[in-house]
């Protein structure tokens, strides 16, 4: 059985980290804690032409159902 994905507004405002580095222009990965554990999501940086490397916290600026996040990285 296929877990439920959470709500999209849970998700949006969500810090995690960087699991997989975010190229520039492409898709990485991001760790987030969700309902008590962790999950991870396939993530695009919100300012695409500037990669995120591994180990970045980063925030939740918005959700594609049902995995996938774009974000933005943390000052």
């Amino acid at each position: 059985m296929v877990p439920a994905e959470p709500p999209v507004s849970r998700l949006i405002g969500l810090t995690g980290l960087v699991t997989t580095t975010i190229p520039a222009g492409g898709m990485g990965q991001v760790r987030l804690a969700v309902d008590g554990g962790t999950s991870t999501f396939n993530a695009y940086g919100a300012n695409a032409g500037v990669p995120v490397p591994r180990g970045t916290r980063v925030t939740v600026v918005d959700h594609h159902p049902p995995r996938t996040l774009v974000v933005s990285a943390d000052a």
